[in-house]
């Protein structure tokens, strides 16, 4: 693949990575002139968690790259089925997603732009996770999920994880049927901002950690985070299999001093099966062969490790080349 590009100097954390952003479908050009085989991986706004990991990725690969290798570069996206779509019409060769909506475009669910299943749809690698937070002023009494009932809630924006997640739990959960008092459909920092200022009793998140939006959170106001557990919950994940247990860490946060167990999210690196072997062969080698530096790229891939490579959430089907690495290991 032949693309226009140009070379970015970013920081991500202290470390200087230099790493190429995709801004145009045109022509690909070295510096001399001659073209260079590239791909593209697909991720999210710039300001967002997925840009940056996916920088990572290609700064990995970028920096251990042998001469024949193609080079890596990162294409911002406004969502993720923009991203999918960008995937599934070959302008993109993997994409940064999470486990459900991987698991909606494989199959082809009614509600997506393109609904016809994306069979071609092929999984490389887990990353990380994103939990299911709900988050509750300490001194609002509320300790468990069904004192939730009758409550001021802020459910997320739309189609956000965490939305979708809540979602899920109350459709299953009896005891939340009856409904909240108020229900909000706020940004990250609008909910942020009411939850500490007594205007919301709840708020839901679904983010990696560490994460600068709990740590912001926990840092203006007293605030713990709700269990999400018990047999119905086990069912849902059961159910569900772009579910997966999950936790947020503790001794992260402030006043957050053991794990909270909840559900949530794979965040994914998905590709199709017509991507080249020797490309999905060499960011699995790499990622294994480099795990600690790799976790040193961004906070989000802290918790990385190899065994987890393969872990719940990925709905489509192994590349080949990803099946055939792990049998030859």
């Amino acid at each position: 693949m032949c693309i226009s590009y140009k070379l970015i100097i970013i920081t991500f954390y202290g470390i200087l990575t230099a790493f190429v952003v995709v801004v145009s479908d045109a022509t690909l050009n070295k510096t001399k002139g001659a073209e260079e085989e590239v791909f593209i991986i697909g991720s999210g706004k710039a300001s967002g968690i997925y840009f940056p990991v996916a920088g990572a990725i290609c700064q990995l690969l970028n920096l251990k790259r042998e001469k024949t290798d193609p080079l890596c570069v990162v294409s911002p996206n406004i969502n993720t089925e923009t991203r999918l779509d960008a995937l599934r019409k070959k302008r993109l060769d993997f994409a940064i997603v999470q486990s459900d909506w991987q698991y909606w475009s494989f199959n082809g669910a009614r509600f997506l732009i393109n609904s016809e299943p994306f069979t071609s749809l092929a999984s490389v690698t887990n990353l990380y996770t994103e939990p299911l937070v709900i988050a509750v002023r300490q001194k609002s009494g509320i300790r468990k999920l069904s004192d939730l009932k009758g409550r001021r809630i802020s459910l997320g924006a739309m189609e956000t994880a965490g939305r979708s997640m809540m979602e899920a739990l109350i459709s299953v959960y009896t005891v939340l049927i009856p409904g909240f008092s108020e229900v909000k459909e706020l940004s990250i920092t609008q909910q942020s901002a009411l939850l500490c200022d007594n205007d919301i009793d709840s708020a839901v998140y679904a983010v990696g950690s560490p994460s600068a939006t709990l740590s912001t959170l926990t840092s203006k106001c007293l605030v713990s985070f709700l269990p999400v557990v018990g047999p119905t919950v086990d069912q849902l994940v059961k159910d569900n299999s772009y579910y997966k247990k999950a936790y947020i860490p503790g001794g992260i946060y402030r006043g957050i001093d053991k794990d909270i167990p909840t559900f949530g999210v794979s965040v994914t690196l998905v590709t199709r099966l017509d991507v080249s072997d020797k490309i999905v062969s060499n960011i699995i080698n790499k990622i294994n062969q480099n795990v600690e530096f790799f976790r040193s790229l961004h906070p989000a891939l802290n918790w990385f490790e190899s065994k987890q490579m393969l872990d719940d959430g990925l709905s489509a089907p192994l590349h080949p080349a990803v099946k055939s690495y792990y049998l030859n290991k």
